[in-house]
C-alpha cells in the first residue's frame, strides 16, 4: 500500500487531488490531507509516508522551507505548482516530478504511472539543484542535470556532455571523458530541458553540444564530427542547424 499526504494552503486544492487520487481506483492510501504546513510538518515527522503531494507556494511555510525541516527525506515529493512553463524546466532539470495547477486527472494519472515506474526517494544533490535553480528564478542555466538511470539518478556537469543519442524510449549520454549513461527519457524529453543555444537536434537519433564539435562537413548532405571521434549525419530536415551551429559558437564562451 503507497502511503500518501497531500499539503496545499487551499482546501478546494486538496478536495479535488483527494478526489482524482481515490477515482484512480489503484494500491494507494491517503494517509492524511492538510491545508496547514506546520500540521502536515509534525505529522510526517512523526509517520511513515511514501508520497508527499506538495503545494510550493503557501504563506506560512512554502514548499521549499518546509521540506528544508525535514531530514533525511526518506519520501518521494510531487509539487503541486501554478509556476509558468519557463520556470518548470527547473523541475525537469532536477528530475523532479510536478503537476501544473489547475491539475486534471490526465495529468495525474500519468505523473503517477512515471513516478511508479521511476520510483527514487529524493537524492540530497538533487534536492539542492532544484532549490538552487528555483532560488535564481530561472536568471541563469543550471550548470548540472539530475539523470534518471535504472537505479536512481546522475548528477552530471551540462558542459561534460558531448553528445546524446535515441535508444529508442531512452536517451544515451557520452561525456568528455568517454564515459556513458543510459537514462530512462526519450530524446525528445532531453532536447526539451537542455539549453537551446548549446544544444542541436541535427539528426532524428542525435542531439549534440556545440562545444565538442570539432569538425563541420557541408558537401553532400552534411556530416559533423565529434571531438570523441564520432560521425554524425545531418538529416535533410535539420540542414538549417548548420547555420544555428556556426552561430552559437562564434557566441559560445
Amino acid at each position: 500500500m503507497i502511503k500518501i499526504v497531500i499539503l496545499d494552503d487551499e482546501k478546494h486544492c486538496t478536495d479535488i487531488l483527494q478526489t482524482l487520487i481515490e477515482r484512480m481506483r489503484r494500491n494507494y492510501q491517503i494517509s492524511g490531507v492538510f491545508n496547514d504546513p506546520f500540521e502536515a510538518l509534525e505529522f510526517i515527522e512523526n509517520n511513515e509516508i511514501d508520497l508527499l503531494f506538495l503545494d510550493i507556494q503557501m504563506p506560512k511555510l512554502n514548499g521549499f522551507k518546509l521540506l528544508d525541516k525535514i531530514s533525511p527525506i526518506e519520501f518521494d515529493v510531487i509539487f503541486t505548482t501554478a509556476y509558468d512553463q519557463y520556470a518548470i524546466r527547473a523541475f525537469e532539470y532536477s528530475a523532479f516530478h510536478y503537476l501544473l495547477k489547475p491539475i486534471t486527472e490526465k495529468a495525474l494519472v500519468q505523473v503517477m504511472l512515471s513516478w511508479e515506474q521511476r520510483i527514487r526517494k529524493v537524492n540530497a544533490e538533487q534536492w539542492s539543484l532544484l532549490k538552487k535553480v528555483v532560488e535564481e528564478e530561472n536568471t541563469t542555466i543550471p550548470g548540472k542535470i539530475a539523470l534518471p538511470t535504472g537505479t536512481g539518478y546522475e548528477i552530471m556537469k551540462i558542459e561534460e556532455i558531448v553528445r546524446c543519442q535515441s535508444e529508442n524510449n531512452y536517451t544515451s549520454f557520452v561525456f568528455k571523458d568517454g564515459s556513458k549513461a543510459l537514462v530512462c527519457r526519450t530524446l525528445k524529453e532531453v532536447e526539451r530541458i537542455l539549453p537551446t543555444k548549446s544544444f542541436f537536434r541535427v539528426h532524428q537519433s542525435h542531439l549534440i553540444s556545440a562545444r565538442h564539435v570539432k569538425t563541420i562537413n557541408r558537401q553532400g548532405g552534411g556530416t559533423i564530427y565529434m571531438l570523441d571521434g564520432v560521425e554524425i549525419p545531418i538529416s535533410r530536415q535539420k540542414k538549417n542547424y548548420i547555420d544555428n551551429l556556426l552561430n552559437s559558437m562564434l557566441k559560445f564562451d
